[in-house]
């Protein structure tokens, strides 16, 4: 038997899922991942690299499921999976987020297990576009299951979702302090795609944040934010990794951290710059003058609590974020085009 501790992650075949594997085999953990049944044996395969390190469960209900089994021997729990945008009825979708965090921590609670990170969003704080130049661990999106299911924009449920979630884990955190709770609220993240990260075709939908690069790629791409806050999903990773074992406080760890902001134009400026064969490739929009926010104001966030609570040292800066999602989208796109496919 190993003596490895064993972490249960849910969204293992996520964007952010794989790299939160490859970040807890990295630092000698064990991982015990959920997915759908159907997909099982495919991410089981996705992450045959690590060998017996990595094992995946089934898990098709995550708002009223039994996680009994899943949680047998493990120490800690990380609850990333995370709702897409648009692909399910509001209601459907506000359930399986809120329901699935409480579900989730509840069985943990239950199993005695003392550690558990939630991966929310800065957008659980603050709406994109917000003109408030500081934003607090004290804010929240102002929001209600009502007001969601009353919305006909996926963005607004969306944050709804994920801002409803927080507010219930925290509020069963309160009621159970022997159970220690920490919520990361980290802006878009976007950089490379993991080695263990497989694509099922070629479907824009499946680059998960990176799809916001991918636009920036692309002649007639426009944004639905007005400003990209941005932050290596690499370094989102890490800091699930080092959540797992900071110390329990006396206030809440809801810990956001947005180290970079960044204009469309910037990032189209440094793309032409760095890679000038993609010069003609890139947004016409994101060049256009005044058609959004440029410069990018700085960043409304104090990153400092959640660097220094998490320990993590150097975060990677925007330049070598962004140039280093290029590239592993680029990789992809010519993959898929052996194949005679492009993305759409």
């Amino acid at each position: 038997m190993s003596s490895k501790q064993l972490i249960l992650v849910t969204g293992i075949n996520g964007f952010l899922g794989a790299h939160i594997v490859d970040q807890l085999v990295k630092a000698g953990y064990r991982v015990r991942g959920t997915a759908r049944s159907a997909k099982v044996a495919a991410v089981q395969r996705n992450n045959a690299i690590y060998g017996n390190d990595v094992e995946v469960v089934s898990a098709d209900d995550l708002a009223f499921g039994d996680f009994t089994d899943a949680l047998e021997g493990v120490s800690g729990v990380i609850h990333a999976a995370a709702p897409l945008v648009g692909r399910d009825t509001p209601e459907n979708a506000l359930t399986a987020s809120i329901e699935g965090a409480v579900n989730i921590l509840r069985q943990t609670e239950k199993a005695g297990i003392k550690h558990f990170v939630l991966v929310s969003s800065i957008l659980t704080v603050r709406l994109l576009g917000d003109s408030a130049p500081s934003w607090t661990e004290d804010d929240w999106v102002s929001t209600s299951r009502e007001q969601a299911l009353a919305s006909n924009d996926p963005t607004f449920v969306y944050v709804s979702e994920k801002a409803l979630a927080e507010q219930a884990v925290w509020e069963f955190a309160e009621k159970h302090p022997n159970i220690d709770v920490t919520t990361l609220n980290p802006p878009f993240f976007i950089g490379p795609f993991a080695p263990n990260y497989r694509f099922t075709d070629a479907l824009i939908r499946e680059m998960s944040t990176n799809g916001l690069l991918y636009q920036l790629l692309n002649p007639a791409g426009t944004f639905f934010a007005p400003l990209l806050l941005l932050i290596d999903v690499r370094d989102v990773a890490r800091a699930t990794v080092h959540a797992l074992t900071t110390p329990p406080a006396e206030k809440r760890k809801r810990l956001l951290f947005v180290p970079h902001s960044v204009s469309w134009k910037q990032a189209a400026e440094l793309i032409a710059e760095a890679r000038p064969q993609l010069k003609e490739r890139l947004s016409k929009a994101a060049q256009e003058e005044g058609k959004y926010p440029h410069p990018a104001p700085p960043t409304p966030v104090d990153n400092s609590k959640a660097i220094g609570v998490l320990k993590l040292g150097q975060l990677n800066d925007w330049k070598t974020t962004i140039l280093a999602g290029v590239d592993s989208l680029l990789k992809v796109e010519a993959d898929f085009a052996k194949e005679g496919k492009t993305f759409h």
